[in-house]
Formats: structure tokens, sequence, C-alpha cells
């Protein structure tokens, strides 16, 4: 009989508490918030042309798409740590 962990952590079916659940929502909504959020205030600022803040939303944007790929890293490195057997980090 195998452990629970190995167990339930095969191709995707582990099953994970409420508050890994919670943090992996926060993780991948606030980013995208951020990016939707800096492209309907970038659009509102080309349609008053208002340059500065157009600058400003771009770069939130950038600020935005970089902490959805660090924040996707993190996560596939924290679900990749957790599924080896060994309990070894390469």
């Amino acid at each position: 009989m195998e452990p629970f962990d190995e167990a339930q952590g095969r191709h995707g079916t582990r099953q994970d508490g409420p508050g890994m659940r919670l943090m992996r929502l926060w993780l991948w909504t606030a980013p995208l918030a951020m990016l939707a959020l800096a492209a309907m205030f970038g659009w509102l600022a080309v349609d008053e042309g208002k340059w500065g803040l157009l600058l400003a939303m771009v770069l939130l944007a950038l600020v935005a798409a970089g902490l959805f790929v660090v924040q996707w890293r993190l996560l596939r490195g924290l679900s990749a740590g957790s599924d080896d057997e060994s309990g070894r980090k390469e």
C-alpha cells in the first residue's frame, strides 16, 4: 500500500487543501486583473490623449506580465518539489 501523498500525487490528481487553492487563485488572478485594468485605463488614456498615463499603464502591464511568469514558475516549482518521491531537491 502506498503512502497517502504518493497515491494522491499522480498525474495532477493530488488533493490540495483550501489554503493551497486560495494561494493558487490569488497568484493566477492578481496579475491577470492588473493586466486587464492596465489595458482598460490605457485605452481610456489613448481616448483622452493622456500619453503619460498610457506610458504608466504600459509599464504596469509589463510588470503584470512579468509577475504572472514569475508566479507561474513558482507554482510549477512548488508542485514539482512536492511530487518528488525521494524528497531531495536537485
